[in-house]
């Protein structure tokens, strides 16, 4: 870790805690020195932070050092440094920098996909109907051009009380062998559950015995809202293709993503696009021409940021919150969680109902008390919030009290 090790770097920072926090798995940070690092509207409760993050220091003077350096000399820098991103990449989702595509976010990743997706009209792509429009949208454009179908299902009956057996039975159940992709979502920005990956890739492992290349069913997932929130390899969760935009959790660069192929299906996705770089297959993946390399090679800063505080403490800091979280809405008469309480299903979204306010109204509300919340639009649209590291117990606890005043 460039010669130093995490708990150096928290003293050297002074981010190291000198009181433990109410986590045990998320002692040892002094997690007001971390927000410190941010540059916050210090008048918001923003409770919408994993909406398009904010940048650390370390980020924001990467993006700067580079800006300079590529201003000296562009031709220096981009061989070397895309292949560091790619190598700070794969490390940090427990593969390899070979297996790493660079994309502006997840839409264009899951598009480049389903796009590239070896498909044939007699197949078809099994999807979620909790997974976000545009990842429907990605895999309908995709089957549309070959004439193949995109089938949307329901694997739970309630997202409050969803159980990893229960998605994985509905999987099951609704895999045919015309099944060529099935697209889950790892946290669910419409209600916050987080999906069982790996029982879910048992599922297609089972369903592809037997089935030639060419018939293979991929699984694809959207794994935004998981990287960084969650503690957890992406590469190792059992998916064929994980996709993900590195500027919510991660507090990368905006405009940055990644696109994870395991390298067994790799000859299943076609490119696209041009690539500008031929590093590997799978980077051929990405989208070539000139980017805001500046964003991009300083993803590697925001990984060493996660790295140096430590994925558990972070996922634990964030699990820690949501509950907190939770646990008060639920003392408030009326008001429905439609997250799930067990953090075996849930990560750092909270998704709610508040009796006689839609979300829309309690969003805008709560922005005139100085508090910023989200709804999911696009589907069902319950008031949402985030669980950032940078978030408070004090600023829960304020979200809590005007909503529960609102009650009343």
């Amino acid at each position: 870790m460039d010669g130093m090790d995490r708990r150096d770097f928290l003293v050297g920072a002074g981010l190291l805690a000198v009181a433990p926090t109410a986590s045990s798995a998320a002692r040892g940070v002094d997690w007001a020195a971390v927000r410190r690092e941010f540059r916050l509207d210090p008048a918001l409760v923003n409770l919408g932070l994993f909406y398009l993050a904010s940048n650390p220091r370390e980020v924001r003077d990467a993006v700067d050092d580079f800006r300079r350096r590529l201003d000296a000399n562009s031709h220096d820098l981009m061989l070397r440094q895309a292949q560091e991103v790619a190598a700070a990449l794969g490390e940090y989702v427990g593969g390899s920098a070979d297996d790493i595509a660079f994309v502006p976010n997840t839409t264009m990743g899951l598009s480049i996909v389903y796009g590239g997706l070896k498909l044939r009209a007699d197949q078809e792509v099994l999807l979620s109907d909790q997974d976000h429009t545009w990842h429907q949208q990605a895999a309908r454009l995709a089957a549309g051009r070959v004439g193949a179908k995109v089938r949307v299902g329901t694997l739970y009956e309630s997202s409050a009380k969803v159980t990893e057996d229960e998605v994985a039975t509905r999987l099951r159940n609704s895999i045919t062998p015309r099944t060529r992709a099935v697209g889950v979502t790892w946290v669910q920005s419409s209600t916050g559950v987080k999906m069982p990956v790996r029982a879910c890739a048992q599922v297609v492992t089972e369903a592809n015995k037997g089935r030639a290349a060419e018939d293979r069913c991929l699984l694809v997932v959207d794994g935004v809202h998981g990287l960084a929130a969650v503690d957890d390899d992406a590469a190792r969760l059992g998916a064929d293709v994980f996709v993900a935009g590195t500027h919510k959790w991660l507090f990368g660069p905006r405009g940055t993503g990644m696109v994870w192929v395991n390298p067994e299906v790799r000859d299943q996705i076609t490119p696209l696009l041009p690539s500008l770089s031929d590093r590997s297959e799978t980077a051929l993946l990405g989208p070539g021409g000139f980017h805001a390399f500046e964003h991009q090679y300083a993803v590697q800063a925001a990984v060493r940021f996660h790295q140096r505080l430590g994925r558990e403490r972070v996922a634990a800091r964030i699990a820690e919150l949501a509950g907190r979280f939770s646990a008060g809405l639920a003392e408030i008469p009326g008001v429905v969680v439609h997250t799930p309480r067990d953090p075996a299903v849930s990560a750092g979204l909270v998704c709610f109902d508040v009796p006689g306010h839609t979300g829309t109204e309690l969003v805008e509300h709560l922005a005139r008390k100085q508090i910023q919340i989200t709804t999911a639009a696009y589907r069902i649209p319950y008031a949402r919030i985030g669980t950032s590291i940078l978030n408070t117990p004090e600023e829960l606890d304020r979200t809590l009290r005007e909503i529960r005043a609102r009650v009343r």
